[in-house]
Order: C-alpha cells, then sequence, then structure tokens
C-alpha cells in the first residue's frame, strides 16, 4: 500500500498549487485501486482539488484547520476507486487572503 506525504510550507495569498504528486511513485496508479485523500492545514482557507486523469474527484474542498498532527482516520478528505493507470492530480488552492505556514496532504493507494 503506497503512500505519498506532502508537506507544504507558506503557500502564499491567493495562489494554486501545481500537481502535488507530479512525478511522485503514485502519480500513475499501477493497480484497480481505492485512494484515500487525508490533509490538514494550520489555517482557514486551503481548498484542495483532486483529479483521476481529467474527472473531478474533488472540486475546492476546505481542508480542515486543525493544526499540523496529520492523523489518517481523522483527516480524510476523501476516498474513492480508480483503475490501473490512472493519473492523480491535487491541486492546493489559498483562499482566505492570508499566507499559511503548514499544509500536509497524503496519498494512499489501496489494492483492490
Amino acid at each position: 500500500m503506497p503512500k505519498s506525504v506532502i508537506y507544504t510550507a507558506n503557500l502564499a495569498s491567493g495562489t494554486k498549487t501545481a500537481n502535488l504528486f507530479a512525478g511522485d511513485t503514485i502519480e500513475f496508479v499501477p493497480y484497480d485501486a481505492t485512494v484515500k485523500v487525508t490533509a490538514v492545514a494550520t489555517a482557514v482557507g486551503i481548498k484542495l482539488t483532486a483529479y483521476a486523469d481529467t474527472d473531478v474527484l474533488m472540486d475546492d474542498k476546505e481542508i480542515p484547520y486543525v493544526g499540523t498532527t496529520l492523523i489518517d482516520k481523522d483527516h480524510i478528505i476523501g476516498e474513492f476507486s480508480v483503475e490501473a493507470g490512472t493519473r492523480l492530480s491535487v491541486f492546493l488552492r489559498e483562499t482566505a487572503a492570508v499566507a499559511t505556514t503548514d499544509i500536509y496532504v497524503s496519498l494512499e493507494v489501496i489494492p483492490e
């Protein structure tokens, strides 16, 4: 069960990231799987968008503002099934017009 955790610091006000998982080992899912997205931020106004190839899985979903301890069972943002070969793309967007200090996002790929 591959899992990748991305830590983003100082997401500037009003900006959007590039694909967080570009070049990661789980960017292209190697088998039919369930993908679990967990995230947490230290400021309000951080939104997450996720794609499986060109299908929108989550569109501007708010990330909980609860600190910096990423606990899988407590901070699940979404869970979905994908087919082998699917490209995963995850983007963050800052909407509260304040710079944030810490954002943690993880993707876990669980074989089906």
